[in-house]
């Protein structure tokens, strides 16, 4: 990672003899660029995304400041040096008003710059592993809006460029990091992190590539191997969102999933786009067991395609959800097997039902004994945390977080191994407690039986317990209390 600098002097001695000194006594990784005036600078910018701009104040037609005020709009990521001969008021509090990095006076202190770029460098690379972290959890967590916010100031930092795509393949991390330095010659910024043992490259430009062109270079780069990529809509700047990541990294899953099977490329194309009109939500909380498979089926299927082209949607979505939750490493190789296993026996819309019954089960079956062993303990510990801390507000995140383990796995190997839902286990655990509280004390108020078994809304409690139980509080009380 370099640090991007703009220097504007429009005297050519000093402009050199500053660019000279810093690539020579700088220990970080510079990429300078010059210009002798504000209007080349201009021109520069069109083409360069610099992090530090540092220019002189006096200068021909139009001076550092109004420079600086002119670009700070369109670089608001940028910070800006500014050099002076001359201590003035009006120009310090210009400055102020710019929020510029720092004034520095003629002569300028070589050693004091040259710290201070330092200083700029590491809060760059502190700042961008602090975004892609919030990307990341926002991925873990199923595009969570309450999982974290990313405002478009934020994200502009380390997406600088117009145009974004996304990249997943199956790599390990010595191929990720080769394959990252290769990217590195064709996009201007490139941003890679593990997400479930698939890895992901963000990729950011600032020149319109096609996605024919982005897909040679992909080939080149990843030696042939397989791998999905979504581009972004349009100029990403005008879209800067988070939740576009979470959408277009399921595309590329998708993506990468379509470009195993044996399926034509008009077709897949058609598939991408309709994926895309509706997310994989639905997918993931059917492998979550938190939708039907009867309702998720209805929802998907079209009536105006072949059933042979609606297997193949389903398939790539419910593999994607797959993907996305778990830590299976599914090859090429073994998506083909997995897609020819099925595809001849799915004649009507009844066996696409009993493929998503099988495939509820097949990631499962595929642990080990240790690994099944080892997730039995965890579910172990997330019950007995669960039958310790009913009485708070608990959700899933936390027990996961308890037992170190993510909250999609947790949901999934909770209900295969308890033959529930976590939500329902805590219910259960909560209805006791509540039934124990009422007979032991019946003194207590309801409002303070809810309140114990970690209810804040007593109506809620209410509504819970006559689904449960097919009687109110006081009617089953009421009942118990006549045996």
């Amino acid at each position: 990672m370099s640090l991007n600098i703009l220097l504007i002097d429009d005297e050519y001695v000093v402009l050199k003899g500053l660019e000279t000194l810093l690539l020579e006594q700088s220990e970080i990784d510079l990429q300078i660029s010059t210009a002798m005036d504000a209007i080349e600078a201009s021109e520069k910018l069109k083409n360069i995304w610099p992090d530090v701009i540092i220019t002189d104040i006096n200068m021909p037609e139009i001076d550092g400041l109004t420079f600086l005020e002119q670009v700070q709009e369109s670089h608001p990521a940028c910070k800006f040096i500014i050099i002076s001969g001359y201590e003035e008021t009006e120009y310090l509090k210009r400055a102020l008003h710019l929020h510029v990095a720092d004034y520095l006076l003629k002569p300028v202190d070589k050693a004091y710059l040259i710290k201070r770029l330092a200083t700029i460098y590491a809060e760059k690379i502190h700042y961008q592993k602090h975004t892609l972290l919030k990307i990341q959890f926002r991925l873990y967590n199923c595009g969570s809006a309450a999982s974290n916010t990313l405002e478009e100031e934020e994200l502009i930092k380390i997406f600088p460029y117009k145009h974004l795509a996304i990249c997943t393949i199956l790599l390990n991390n010595s191929e990720a990091q080769k394959a990252y330095h290769n990217l590195c010659i064709y996009f201007e910024a490139v941003y890679t992190f593990t997400q479930n043992e698939w890895h992901v490259f963000l990729l950011n430009y600032s020149t319109k590539i096609q996605e024919s062109e982005i897909i040679k270079i992909g080939s080149l780069v990843f030696n042939e191997q397989s791998f999905g990529i979504s581009l972004f809509p349009g100029e990403y700047s005008l879209t800067r969102n988070i939740n576009d990541i979470f959408h277009q990294y399921h595309l590329a899953l998708c993506d990468m999933i379509l470009n195993s099977l044996p399926v034509e490329h008009n077709l897949k194309k058609y598939m991408i786009q309709r994926i895309a009109s509706h997310t994989l939500i639905a997918a993931i909380k059917v492998i979550m067991f938190e939708y039907g498979i009867n309702d998720y089926i209805s929802e998907t299927y079209e009536n105006d395609i072949s059933i042979q082209d609606n297997f193949v949607k389903i398939f790539t979505e419910s593999l994607t959800a797959y993907i996305y939750i778990s830590n299976v490493k599914f090859t090429s190789e073994s998506i083909l097997q997995l897609f020819q296993t099925y595809s001849g026996s799915i004649q009507d819309k009844k066996k696409l039902y009993t493929f998503m019954e099988k495939t509820l089960n097949f990631w499962y079956e595929s642990f080990s004994p240790v690994e099944q062993e080892k997730y039995s303990s965890k579910i172990n510990a997330a019950c007995k945390f669960i039958e310790e801390n009913y009485s708070i507000d608990l959700s899933l995140e936390q027990a996961a977080e308890i037992v170190t383990i993510n909250p999609s796995y947790l949901s999934y190997i909770f209900k295969k191994e308890t033959g529930i839902t976590f939500v329902q286990y805590l219910t259960n655990i909560r209805m006791h407690h509540a039934c124990r509280l009422m007979t032991e004390y019946p003194a207590l108020s309801l409002d303070e039986v809810a309140r114990k078994t970690g209810y804040n809304s007593t109506s809620y409690f209410h509504k819970i317990f006559r689904a449960k139980y097919g009687l109110s509080p006081r009617q089953w009380l009421q009942k118990y209390a006549d045996v």
